[in-house]
């Protein structure tokens, strides 16, 4: 009988010093809001501004390669493709270093193989009847994070956390006016 009163008194003590469940949410919501702003959406913000950076480069590197095949010589090409990238990212922070280099594609229309030039073409070299000429815009820029941890991530350069993220972005169009790339 003392052992099933004893065994009896020592639930009831356990009930009495139970918790509820409805305070330790309380105590547990700082950590959880903690973890979700800080280890989840602060990434992803500075992951969407570098993404959002990144396409506004690719686009105003397409649209400087398509004013650049319009051109009427190679040299307003490269005029129009360098002066079209600055005046497109102009108005957008965290864009710099940004090289355009225009080149010339040349595709062979009988065997498939192309060369690639940088410079004009010589006189009398543009053949429209063998040949098909594109201009490639290829640009190299530097995308900055939204935020820059100075210091070092654990003590490691992170470009696009520490940094700028270096991307190259190539675009081609096809040459409207293929006689001018001699000039």
């Amino acid at each position: 009988r003392d052992t099933i009163l004893m065994i009896a008194m020592s639930f009831a003590k356990k009930r009495r010093h139970s918790r509820s469940a409805f305070g330790s949410s309380i105590a547990e919501m700082p950590v959880v809001l903690w973890a979700i702003f800080i280890a989840l959406l602060f990434p992803l913000a500075i992951l969407t501004s570098m993404g959002y950076r990144a396409s506004i480069v690719y686009f105003a590197t397409d649209a400087a390669c398509r004013k650049a095949s319009k051109a009427p010589s190679f040299t307003e090409a490269q005029t129009r493709a360098a002066t079209t990238m600055t005046a497109d990212l102009a108005a957008f922070p965290g864009i710099s270093n940004v090289v355009p280099a225009l080149s010339i594609k040349i595709k062979s229309l009988t065997s498939g193989s192309y060369t690639t030039s940088t410079t004009v073409l010589p006189a009398g070299s543009v053949n429209t009847s063998q040949n098909i000429y594109f201009v490639i815009l290829g640009v190299d820029a530097d995308i900055d994070p939204l935020v820059h941890f100075a210091g070092g991530f654990m003590g490691l350069n992170v470009p696009g956390l520490t940094g700028p993220y270096t991307l190259h972005f190539a675009s081609q169009a096809y040459v409207e006016n293929p006689n001018g790339l001699t000039e």
